[in-house]
């Protein structure tokens, strides 16, 4: 699933088409298979000839806003969305193998949401005080791409006593605590900060703290500035290009093979159904 920085990276390659109109925003024939899309087009009849204003990004989410409606279009890319450039929606474009939802400029290139699996999220709210009320969004605690990284509140956040019986490895994906890690940066982040993800939270000392509030920085901020990690086509930015910080990953998917920093091998374990992977002798 597309994480904080891979999701700040489409955002950003999104923001040329700031101040374009609208010229409507179509469901496709594809969507309609399933219920979250069924009958939902005229919601979406609204935006037709408004401005895109902005694009926010909220933990893993995107809020789209237009000048012409008070309606924000609330967008979770799931595991497997992605927006793809399309400058003549007349051409079948090899890449949009699911398309879900076209925005159509009228300047192009126009955007089209790609979701093969279909758990992404392209929903209209009535304002955005609304959108901001969402659970999902109200809830979200710091974001892991804050500058600067709000260490003190980290710390805070997770010294709560809710969390003192917490295994670390599981706690990180919890977005009421950082929001926009997930499974690659929160391995990555406890490899850097010598953590081992079985420890539970009150082991931790404030130091260590310290050093995990830093590292999920470090690693946030190297994964953006690379564009984020692509393994496979399910994340790419919407001009097609991959990410690059899958190059220097530490442990995560490198099960069996050698640590790069002390040639053990990288082992990996099943933390709520999801992988971690890790150095059991870096982070003992």
């Amino acid at each position: 699933m597309p994480e904080g920085p891979e999701v700040e990276s489409v955002r950003q390659e999104l923001l040329p088409l700031i101040k374009n109109r609208v010229k409507q925003i179509q469901l496709t024939p594809l969507s309609q298979k399933y219920p979250k899309y069924q009958n939902k087009q005229p919601s979406f009849d609204p935006f037709r000839k408004t401005i895109l204003r902005d694009i926010y990004r909220y933990g893993k989410f995107l809020v789209w806003s237009f000048e012409g409606t008070k309606n924000v279009i609330l967008n979770h890319l799931g595991m497997s969305g992605k927006w793809c450039f399309c400058e003549d929606l007349t051409t079948s474009q090899s890449d949009v193998t699911h398309p879900k939802v076209i925005i159509q400029m009228e300047n192009p290139p126009h955007i089209i949401f790609s979701d093969t699996r279909n758990f992404g999220q392209f929903k209209v709210f009535k304002s955005y005080d609304e959108v901001m009320k969402y659970p999902p969004i109200k809830s979200l605690g710091i974001d892991g791409l804050e500058i600067p990284f709000p260490l003190v509140e980290f710390i805070s956040r997770i010294n709560h006593k809710r969390y003192e019986d917490k295994i670390i490895g599981e706690l990180l994906l919890n977005q009421r605590l950082v929001a926009g890690v997930g499974n690659i940066y929160k391995a990555e982040s406890l490899f850097q900060a010598k953590i081992n993800p079985l420890r539970k939270v009150k082991t931790l000392s404030k130091k260590e703290l310290e050093h995990l509030g830093i590292a999920i920085s470090e690693v946030m901020q190297k994964a953006l500035k690379d564009l984020g990690s692509s393994f496979d086509s399910l994340y790419t930015l919407p001009s097609g290009e991959a990410g690059n910080a899958q190059l220097w990953h530490n442990v995560y998917g490198r099960k069996g093979k050698q640590c790069n920093i002390c040639g053990s091998e990288i082992e990996k374990i099943t933390q709520k159904d999801r992988s971690t992977f890790f150095c059991s002798k870096c982070q003992q």
